[in-house]
């Protein structure tokens, strides 16, 4: 199964998917899987949801959530199979409330320096569950291969995710995994059975969330 694990949509202050149309999407590239990853936010989740049933593409609860420290964003946490929302906080805040949920916790885009990123990445290894290992947004490919090798260093699993913000994103990043549900996916990454793959997205789509942020453009 191929699932991308971080997607936006126009739930996100800086995305333009409409829900409907990931899961178009997602389909026509060949998921089988998606996990949403809005901002901060599950505003999407009950439109995906629905989406996802009527079309049989597996659907994932999720969220790319800010950790604080001292009132400023450090780093970004995604929580995966969540059941409700998780709000900006401190980082013991954020891991205690994805894991009295049964979440899985994944540090996102960890070497990215052109995005918040964790300074205390080994702290962060001792209490999550999985990294980010490919990231489509990432510019440089360098970005992806640190990811990949702390991972691991400290025996995390891997996720991938196009981390899209419009529906031309979605895929470019994957996690594969055996099996036919969204419990394999579950599993394979508390086992460290997941692979991370994808291609890098153009640099040049970075601006549709600048477009998005200003409201220059209707979701589509």
């Amino acid at each position: 199964m191929r699932f991308d694990l971080h997607i936006h949509s126009m739930y996100s202050s800086d995305g333009l998917s409409k829900p409907e149309t990931i899961v178009k999407t997602a389909l026509k590239v060949g998921l089988e899987g998606i996990a949403i990853t809005d901002h901060n936010t599950t505003a999407a989740w009950n439109e995906l949801e629905k989406f996802c049933k009527k079309s049989r593409l597996l659907f994932v609860k999720g969220e790319e959530i800010k950790v604080l420290e001292n009132g400023k964003t450090v780093g970004e946490l995604i929580g995966l199979f969540m059941n409700k929302e998780v709000k900006p906080a401190s980082r013991g805040e954020v891991i205690d409330s994805l894991n009295s949920q049964g979440a899985i916790s994944v540090i996102a885009h960890p070497f990215d320096i052109f995005r918040h990123n964790f300074k205390d990445k080994q702290g962060f290894a001792k209490k999550v569950n999985a990294v980010e290992a490919f990231n489509s947004r990432c510019v440089l490919s360098s970005f992806n291969k640190k990811a990949a090798e702390f991972a691991e260093k400290n025996n995390l699993a891997v996720t991938g995710g196009s981390d899209a913000h419009v529906p031309q994103e979605i895929g470019n990043a994957f996690t594969e995994c055996t099996g036919a549900t969204t419990d394999d996916l579950r599993k394979a990454l508390l086992k460290k059975k997941t692979i991370a793959s994808g291609k890098l997205s153009s640099p040049l789509i970075h601006r549709f969330s600048t477009i998005a942020k200003f409201k220059l453009m209707k979701p589509f």
